[in-house]
């Protein structure tokens, strides 16, 4: 990436995601009454979204996208799987292969119970998958037997337990990431959603204690 030992990512998502309380319903209404101007729409936020990719390519220094729309609730997507593949899966595929053309990394999120789309989100081809929520009940270790040979899997530490759980909590948390998603490669260590303002440092540093124990390969 550029020779640097970081990659510089911006936020790059321009397909519909989980709406806030105060939109689901005239969402929803929008789906079911005027679905061609949905799509129509969907489709002109990925034209927009990738027009500005190609005005920052030239720029030199952005290694890719971070996808960050949230489709999925704890316990099930926001949009049936066969709804999620009309309105969202076509437009994820095409956002992600233009960035890809471009010579740009993407990196798609989204947590909660991202299982009975998974198959989905692989299709659409991004470079990696993140966070693997283990809140939505997605293991990670039934993720990697699934999918782990098409995609790069980032993600699944609990930051749940990192705020509220046990010294124990967070190291069995971070050591059963590293057990089952290392093996074979394609894998990124990290926390099931962002390290946000109020995390305790000191269960970050616990956290990356256990990576440098145990993170590395023979």
């Amino acid at each position: 990436m550029s020779g640097r030992q970081f990659a510089l990512l911006l936020a790059g998502d321009a397909t519909y995601s989980l709406p806030s309380g105060e939109h689901m319903m005239k969402f929803v209404a929008d789906l079911a009454d005027h679905p061609d101007e949905m799509k129509d729409s969907a489709a002109r936020r990925v034209d927009d979204a990738l027009d500005r990719a190609r005005r920052l390519s030239s720029c030199g220094v952005l290694d890719g996208f971070a996808l960050c729309a949230d489709y999925c609730f704890n316990d099930s997507p926001f949009l049936s799987p066969a709804m999620f593949d009309e309105f969202v899966t076509p437009y994820l595929t095409g956002l992600i292969a233009g960035y890809r053309e471009m010579g740009f990394y993407v990196v798609k999120h989204t947590d909660g119970n991202i299982m009975p789309i998974l198959d989905s989100l692989v299709s659409a081809n991004p470079h990696a998958l993140h966070s693997l929520d283990p809140q939505g009940g997605v293991d990670i270790a039934e993720v990697k037997r699934l999918v782990g040979r098409k995609v790069c899997l980032i993600g699944n530490v609990s930051c749940a337990m990192l705020q509220t759980g046990t010294d124990e909590e967070v190291v069995a948390s971070a050591r059963y990431a590293l057990q089952h998603g290392m093996p074979g490669g394609g894998y990124v260590f990290g926390t099931s959603n962002c390290i946000y303002t109020g995390m305790p440092l000191e269960r970050y540093e616990l956290m990356l204690d256990v990576w440098r124990k145990e993170g590395n390969y023979d």
